[in-house]
């Protein structure tokens, strides 16, 4: 009863390093992101190769990277006016309420 019970949590032990591991990747992953490299430029380790799950998650990422975050000329006037005309009633309402 002990050797089984031993062997279970050292199975449950070496399943949650595994995760573990696979988390610490993805999270070097976003942080290479975010420093301006592209996530789709890392090749997948051969491990992972195999498994489908892994190869959903790269997919995943290649498609986030490729995402073009920046507003076109027009969008960032909008924006521009909206948050002028925004401030501009804030501070009218701050005088006001004095």
């Amino acid at each position: 009863m002990l050797n089984d019970r031993q062997r279970i949590l050292e199975l449950a032990l070496e399943s949650l390093e595994l995760k573990k591991k696979e988390i610490e990747e993805e999270i070097a992953e976003i942080k290479r992101g975010l420093r301006g490299r592209t996530a789709a430029k890392k090749t997948i380790p051969k491990a992972k190769k195999t498994a489908p799950k892994a190869k959903k998650k790269a997919a995943v990422i290649k498609k986030i990277a490729k995402k073009n975050t920046r507003f076109t000329k027009e969008e960032r006037l909008r924006r521009s006016r909206r948050m002028k005309e925004y401030w501009d009633n804030w501070r009218k309402n701050k005088a006001n309420a004095k």
